[in-house]
């Protein structure tokens, strides 16, 4: 008697508390954008060059708060891959020869981003951060150019090096229930960038 009593009790408990609300702790996604290294940037370091635009890749993992997605902040841990290549005129110093060719630069990082986010509470809202990390980059250019007599001199360029990386995103997220993030963003990652990215939670 006094055993299902108790069992009565558990089942009435049961069916009066509240279910546990399962919280999304993680989420994975990937990001597709437009890259690109403003003239500017590139007057630091070239007397002249032609333009160098091209895209980026990336995979990421996120992390949440107590409250999942509609936490204040989220972590971002990102393996990103970009290439940028143009073809034109170069010259490091006004006075060296003037070449002409072609050229690409490819980086390989790794970057860990905080991400806050205004009113994260509402389905779509906005969001910027700040983030570090370190990466591979890899410079390669090709060209020729002729002397006074006329002759064609043939020069390369192969140089690879490990850089510091710079993250500053801003963007719009959309969230639905939870378990899907889409998200549009702009900021700066040794380089300009603009793109979008599907995130899937679990």
């Amino acid at each position: 008697m006094k055993a299902r009593t108790t069992c009565i009790l558990f089942l009435a408990l049961a069916a009066v508390l509240p279910a546990a609300v399962e919280v999304t702790r993680f989420g994975t996604g990937a990001r597709i954008s437009s890259f690109g290294i403003p003239n500017a940037l590139l007057d630091l370091a070239l007397f002249e060059h032609p333009r160098l635009s091209g895209s980026a890749f990336s995979f990421e993992i996120h992390s949440y708060g107590e409250k999942g997605p509609r936490s204040v902040f989220s972590g971002v841990y990102c393996l990103e891959y970009s290439r940028i290549s143009g073809e034109g005129y170069y010259r490091v110093e006004s006075y060296n020869n003037r070449f002409f060719g072609s050229g690409e630069i490819t980086q390989l990082n790794l970057t860990a981003t905080i991400l806050m986010h205004a009113f994260p509470g509402s389905p779509i809202h906005p969001y910027i951060g700040g983030g570090i990390g370190i990466g591979s980059m890899s410079i390669w250019a090709e060209g020729s150019y002729q002397d006074e007599l006329g002759t064609t001199i043939r020069d390369s360029l192969n140089k690879k090096l490990f850089v510091p990386v710079g993250h500053v995103p801003i963007g719009v997220m959309v969230n639905i229930r939870d378990k899907f993030l889409l998200r549009a963003e702009a900021g700066f990652k040794n380089g300009f960038y603009f793109g979008g990215s599907a995130v899937v939670n679990f």
